[in-house]
């Protein structure tokens, strides 16, 4: 998800609108007499959308007071500054700023509700992918939820424990798998995903992982057969269907280490 701050494509958009508003005012000019001006706000609210659409709500943002700006210095009376002499123009240059940071707003909010959607959908067909795999009896379902999560939740490290005679003992290890696994260091979900009190984390009103890393237990005819480990890359939110979907392959991943024989 998209943050509110200007980076990577951001930037590019945001430059982008700015040069645009300047062309805008440059071209429209020598027609600012017989052209209706109408028009020409219609044109810099077409950049502002652009801008917040593909690059962001920050660079919308900037796209709107580039707008704004451009507007007052190439259209408005006196010409050539910021200075607006009327009534009149300083409300069209402020409706201006205010319908490009409203549209900036709404665009970010429609992305928002489509990232949370490729978002579901994807770790729905991981689930039915590991349910699939699990149901058949593959051995291989370890390597195919951790390297499903690794990819989805654009995680560091994503590991597998299973319990042996000799404690629990890593079967499956995606990832930055230098270190050593600490349980105890780690926030430990419950059946459900729920992350504990006191290691909530909200970006934009969704949830994430906590930072050092989550745990799931896997438990089979009421025994712990192993853990789910994974160690978040970045600030990636998983929000409640996401955490779900996960502790449902959890279980999927205890069923099948209850029905393998111990090593």
């Amino acid at each position: 998800m998209r943050r509110s701050g200007i980076e990577g494509e951001g930037v590019a958009w945001a430059i982008g609108a700015f040069v645009a508003s300047l062309l805008i005012g440059l071209l429209v000019e020598p027609f600012r007499d017989t052209i209706g001006l109408e028009n020409v706000v219609i044109c810099y609210l077409l950049v502002v959308v652009a801008a917040a659409a593909f690059g962001g709500r920050a660079a919308g943002i900037v796209a709107a007071v580039s707008a704004a700006l451009a507007y007052d210095f190439f259209l408005t009376t006196p010409y050539h500054t910021l200075v607006i002499d009327t009534v009149a123009q300083v409300i069209t240059v402020a409706l201006l700023l205010a319908t490009g940071i409203v549209a900036s707003i709404g665009g970010r909010v429609r992305r928002r509700s489509a990232a949370i959607a490729d978002a579901h959908t994807k770790v729905i067909r991981l689930l039915h992918r590991v349910t699939e795999t699990a149901a058949a009896g593959d051995t291989a379902v370890d390597r195919v939820a951790a390297e499903g999560l690794h990819r989805l939740l654009d995680a560091r490290r994503v590991s597998i424990l299973r319990r042996s005679p000799e404690g629990f003992t890593v079967a499956v290890d995606i990832g930055e798998t230098g270190l050593p696994i600490d349980l105890e260091a780690l926030t430990h979900l419950d059946r459900e995903g729920r992350i504990p009190p006191g290691h909530h984390r909200v970006l934009d009103g969704t949830m994430l992982l906590p930072r050092n890393g989550v745990a799931l237990d896997l438990v089979a005819r009421q025994q712990p057969v192993g853990y789910l480990v994974i160690i978040p890359g970045r600030d990636v939110p998983a929000d409640r269907t996401t955490r779900l979907a996960v502790a449902a392959m959890a279980n999927q991943l205890a069923i099948v280490a209850a029905a393998q024989p111990q090593r």
